[in-house]
C-alpha cells in the first residue's frame, strides 16, 4: 500500500513539474476549411461575456501576422468573430467496486464491500466563433479541456495557446 501511494505522489509531482502541459480541443460540429493566401487581411470582433482576463485576442492577432496575415480593423478579408463563452474548474467522482480486485489479489480472503472514488478534475474554455469571408460564412464551437490544476494561469494559458492553434488550422494557404 505505502509503495502504491509513494507511486502516486511521485507521479503526481512529476505531473506538476513537466513544462508541457496536455490540452485538446474538441468542436461540436465539422470543421472549418478556408483556403487563403498570404497578405490578406483579416479582423478580430472579441467577445468576453464571461470578463475573464484573458490575453486570446493578443495571441490570435500575433499569430495570423506570424502566418502572413494584416490584421486590420475595417473592410478585411475575413472576420472573425470570437465570443470567449466560459472558462472555469469541473469535477466528476464516480464509485469504482474493488470487490473483484479483491478476490484475485487478496488470497481467495472474504469479499468485502470495499469500493475507491475516481475523482477526475479539469478546466475548460469554450469558445464560440464565426468567420466570414466574401463568400462564405462557416462558424464552430471550440472547447479546449486540460486537467492540470496546480497553476491556473499556466492552465489558462494552455488553453489559450490550444485554441489559437486550433483557428489558424482553419486556413490552408496555396
Amino acid at each position: 500500500m505505502n509503495k502504491i501511494l509513494l507511486c502516486c505522489i511521485a507521479l503526481f509531482f512529476t505531473a506538476c513539474m513537466s513544462a508541457n502541459m496536455q490540452a485538446f480541443v474538441q468542436t461540436n460540429n465539422e470543421g472549418i476549411f478556408i483556403k487563403s493566401e498570404k497578405n490578406q487581411s483579416i479582423a478580430f470582433h472579441f467577445k468576453n461575456p464571461s470578463n475573464y482576463n484573458t490575453t486570446l485576442e493578443y495571441r490570435l492577432k500575433k499569430k495570423f501576422q506570424e502566418l502572413g496575415f494584416r490584421v486590420i480593423d475595417d473592410n478585411a478579408d475575413y472576420n472573425a468573430y470570437i465570443n470567449l463563452v466560459d472558462f472555469r474548474k469541473f469535477s466528476f467522482a464516480q464509485r469504482m467496486s474493488s470487490a473483484s480486485a479483491d478476490f484475485f489479489f487478496s488470497g481467495f480472503d472474504t469479499i468485502y464491500n470495499n469500493y475507491e472514488m475516481y475523482v477526475e478534475n479539469y478546466f475548460i474554455m469554450q469558445v464560440n466563433i464565426k468567420i466570414e469571408s466574401k463568400t462564405q460564412t462557416q462558424k464552430t464551437s471550440l472547447v479546449a479541456r486540460t486537467a492540470y490544476l496546480s497553476n491556473l494561469k499556466r492552465c489558462q494559458d494552455a488553453l489559450e495557446n490550444k485554441i489559437v492553434e486550433q483557428i489558424s488550422s482553419f486556413f490552408y494557404f496555396n
